[in-house]
């Protein structure tokens, strides 16, 4: 069996799949501000939190399984 580069992609986009499954919700950091309050300073941080839908996942594992699949066949030549 040869193993195709273009396979790790499709593992690699059934691992994010599986994830987005399990945590379907990501923090990411959008906004960072320094505000002067008297003599010290507050630091305010703000995040944005992107919500991965289910469908969206399982096309993430159906895509990355069939890219695995595709790219691992074995081919005999006659």
């Amino acid at each position: 069996m040869k193993f195709h580069p273009i396979a790790i992609v499709g593992i690699l986009l059934m691992a994010g799949g599986v994830a987005a499954l399990i945590h379907p919700q990501m923090a990411m950091p959008a906004k960072k501000q320094e505000i002067q309050v008297g003599e010290g300073k507050a630091i305010i941080e703000t995040r944005r939190i992107v919500t991965f839908p289910r469908p969206f996942s399982v096309l993430l594992i159906l895509a990355g399984a069939g890219q695995a699949f595709l790219t691992c066949k074995v081919r005999h030549r006659i």
